[in-house]
């Protein structure tokens, strides 16, 4: 039988100093405050459980913060309320579909279905307004199933979520607090050893630790051994994300499986700073990528994640172009409204005005948005095997040079229903959690697999069973 809280600080009593009458200081640290940690301490603290939510650098943007803030969930009230009929077992037959049937089985049914019960948390307990996103169909999607809040951005929701957090009483918020190190001992997983920036180091005893930060996309060591493919990648996720949970799960015996996975980016923005995004919706309304000749060299509406290997392999860079309907439905979504507020969306001109802009052959765009227009009329067949298009493309125009970037990485522990952290012979490490960036995701191996809106879905339905776990 697997300890409760309550048996977990029994056991700590002689093994971890500090703490009221022997016992452990908290009932879980949980490292890392993006969207895993934050609904994992969110939900341990809902039920009762004493929590210390450790954030290494409060003011550098988190995954979450960075991303799109949408995230998949089947069978909610949303969806009902719109008249969407979709469910946990469609949403696992998807990912299936999508990966190959690369994910392992209890995985899936812990974040299919705990998905759904995540966004009801959020919306009941955080009181987050939560809605039914239908600015475009993703791939991967056989139904309506991404959610948001109102903005339909990822700092809204890091946003929503932070203030939560902070009005629970029960949570303490450590920020500018870096986990250095595991604390084991006899009975397992004992506390987080921390700095605040000093040489001095201090233990948050505990009884049980949620791993939940980002992954591993800012450590190239790691990305060269397990993503080789994408090891020369701009990364654009979080730069916490420097691997030491995986080196922490490594040192414990704990069982990693899909390594290889990722989430790609084909829609990063060249210019500026290299933090903008068009975000995925673009290919959806209709929009197409040209290479420096003029020429699509790729099915723009296959997987996004899948679309970055074809974009980072054109010489000096992609263009991508849409039209005025999908610029009006794109501002909609919150990292495209960031990328045209900073001016890296050119827009409003005809075809040689857009050849001169980028630089680019107008003959050559002339005929590739012409037969763009064609297959989008269904009058002839894509050559690169595109099959959904929206509406032709018309001017004015609107573009942006874009390039590949590497967002986050999707493997990572492989865990139970509870969020539990396993070794390889199915067992549990005592008093570890793992959830988000630290656990194996749901997009199988490599990049294909990945769908908007899956990373977070895990995120958010395992930080809700780590919660739970932690609460006893």
């Amino acid at each position: 039988m697997l300890p409760t809280t309550r048996a977990r600080h029994a056991m700590l009593a002689e093994t971890v100093s500090g703490g009221s009458g022997g016992m452990a200081d908290w009932d879980v640290v949980v490292v890392g405050a993006g969207a895993a940690g934050m609904v994992g301490a969110l939900r341990a603290a809902a039920g009762g459980a004493r929590v210390a939510l450790l954030e290494r650098d409060a003011a550098a943007p988190s995954n979450l913060a960075l991303s799109g803030g949408l995230f998949s969930a089947a069978g909610s009230r949303w969806q009902h309320e719109a008249g969407v009929e979709d469910g946990p077992d469609r949403f696992a037959a998807d990912i299936t579909d999508k990966t190959g049937g690369a994910v392992p089985q209890p995985l899936l049914r812990t974040v299919t279905q705990g998905a759904r019960d995540a966004a009801h948390f959020l919306a009941d307990s955080a009181g987050l307004p939560i809605h039914l996103s239908q600015t475009a169909r993703f791939p991967g999607h056989s139904a309506p199933r991404l959610h948001a809040t109102p903005a339909e951005s990822g700092a809204e929701l890091a946003a929503l979520l932070r203030a939560a957090v902070r009005r629970a009483p029960r949570i303490a918020w450590l920020e500018g607090c870096d986990a250095v190190a595991l604390r084991s001992g006899a009975c397992g997983v004992a506390g987080v050893e921390v700095s605040d920036g000093g040489a001095a180091r201090r233990v948050l005893p505990a009884a049980w630790v949620l791993l939940a930060g980002g992954g591993f996309g800012g450590n190239a060591a790691r990305k060269a051994r397990h993503l080789p493919g994408a090891s020369g990648a701009l990364h654009v996720g979080a730069a916490s994300n420097d691997g030491r949970g995986m080196d922490w799960l490594d040192q414990l015996g704990a069982a990693l499986r899909c390594m290889d996975s990722y989430q790609g980016q084909p829609h990063v923005c060249r210019d500026g700073d290299g933090t903008h995004r068009l975000g995925a919706a673009l290919p959806a309304l209709g929009a197409v990528m040209v290479n420096q000749q003029g020429l699509r060299f790729a099915a723009e509406d296959m997987g996004p994640s899948e679309l970055t290997a074809h974009v980072l392999a054109q010489p000096g860079g992609a263009v991508e172009i849409w039209d005025a309907a999908a610029q009006d439905t794109a501002l909609r979504q919150g990292p495209f409204r960031a990328a045209t507020e900073a001016g890296l969306v050119w827009g409003g001109g005809g075809l040689a005005t857009l050849a001169a802009r980028f630089g680019l052959p107008p003959d050559a765009l002339a005929d590739t948005l012409r037969d763009a227009a064609a297959c989008a009329r269904g009058e002839q067949t894509d050559q690169h095997g595109r099959t959904h298009w929206g509406t032709p493309l018309q001017a004015p125009f609107f573009a942006a040079a874009i390039t590949g970037g590497l967002a986050h990485t999707q493997g990572g522990a492989v865990v139970d229903a509870g969020a539990r952290v396993l070794r390889a012979d199915g067992s549990a490490i005592p008093g570890l959690l793992a959830a988000g960036g630290a656990a194996c995701g749901v997009s199988g191996t490599g990049a294909a697999g990945y769908v908007p809106g899956n990373g977070l879905a895990q995120a958010f339905a395992l930080g809700l069973a780590a919660g739970a776990t932690a609460a006893g």
